[in-house]
């Protein structure tokens, strides 16, 4: 059954959880169908040579979900973080240092923990890309539906570190966490399309 709970609860006006955490848990969604696929392929004769290969793409989909729905909280934990240092007091030009000094440092989680995010999704298009030529050819769209999923959740969570580097002081860390989100989204974004291609061209024949 859908987890009405949470999808209610990103509906809702609470801003957690959010794009981050809807991120992770479409990852986390992503990784889930290839572990369908996965297991529809194991123990099947036709696939034997693979059955190594295929329980160690199992486990590593297995970790990518259980690491993206603990993500879906600590992203909320980050945001929050960083929302009591809005609330800090301001009144002396001591406190408005404190203050900022405490924002400053947690956007360094609130920008971490998107990334991670994406680091995973980016292992489900790996894996995805793995089980489209080799697993089960029945359930050869749900591979493709997993990469479109994990595209869309990476490049989702990298518009959560951007927001974050936009308000960071430390340029040097902004400009490091700004240049691994461009460079995981040109990468793997890149293979999802080419996956998603090569698996609407098998299903449809054209």
């Amino acid at each position: 059954m859908p987890d009405k709970k949470f999808i209610e609860a990103v509906a809702s006006a609470a801003p957690t959880p959010g794009g981050g955490g809807a991120s992770a848990y479409a990852g986390a969604l992503a990784a889930a169908l290839g572990s369908m696929v996965g297991n529809l392929t194991l123990g099947k004769q036709k696939y034997a040579a693979i059955q190594g290969d295929l329980k160690g793409v199992l486990l590593q989909l297995k970790a990518c979900r259980e690491t993206l729905l603990r993500l879906v909280e600590d992203d909320a934990k980050a945001f929050s973080a960083l929302a009591r240092t809005w609330k800090m007091p301001k009144a002396t030009t001591a406190q408005q240092q404190l203050r900022h000094a405490a924002g400053q440092k947690a956007l360094v989680d609130a920008c971490e923990i998107p990334l991670q995010i994406m680091r995973v999704c980016a292992k489900v298009i790996e894996l995805d890309d793995f089980l489209a030529h080799n697993a089960s050819r029945l359930a050869l769209s749900d591979v493709g539906a997993s990469a479109a999923l994990a595209k869309g959740a990476m490049e989702a969570a990298a518009l959560n570190v951007y927001v974050n580097t936009a308000m960071m002081d430390d340029a040097p860390t902004a400009e490091a966490f700004e240049r691994e989100a461009k460079d995981l989204v040109k990468s793997f974004s890149y293979q999802a399309d080419v996956l998603y291609d090569y698996v609407r061209h098998e299903i449809s024949g054209r």
